[in-house]
């Protein structure tokens, strides 16, 4: 490998994976659409972190709400571009070099109003 210093950071790897990951979701709506849901809502928000009175942009949110076989669902992804580092008045955001990704899915069933956590490979 070399002697001492610091690898360089390979971009074009952190892009494919992160292509990948974008591609996987879409092929979970996809799958969603063929299996008879119907999309009811698709919203992209800006994801916040807050540090006493100060917010800051960290990424973006990902919700679709769709409905399949009576039973209402929300796709949650959330994926963080950025890092808060430092502590006391040092705090600043540094960027990711892979987007961190995290999705969760959860279900309400037709005539409650709780939602309940549930495994993506469990629904198909």
């Amino acid at each position: 490998m070399g002697v001492g210093g610091k690898k360089p950071a390979m971009h074009e790897i952190a892009e494919t994976r992160a292509a990948g990951r974008d591609e996987a979701f879409e092929n979970i709506l996809t799958r969603i659409k063929s299996a008879g849901g119907k999309i009811i809502e698709d919203e992209i928000h800006p994801l916040y972190t807050e540090v006493g009175a100060q917010e800051f942009e960290i990424g973006s949110q990902r919700k679709v709400e769709f409905n399949l076989n009576n039973t209402d669902f929300q796709l949650i992804r959330s994926v963080e571009n950025s890092i808060l580092q430092g502590a006391g008045h040092q705090k600043h955001l540094e960027p990711l070099e892979s987007p961190r990704i995290k999705m969760i899915l959860k279900k309400k069933l037709e005539y409650s109003e709780d939602w309940q956590l549930v495994d993506i490979d469990e629904m198909f």
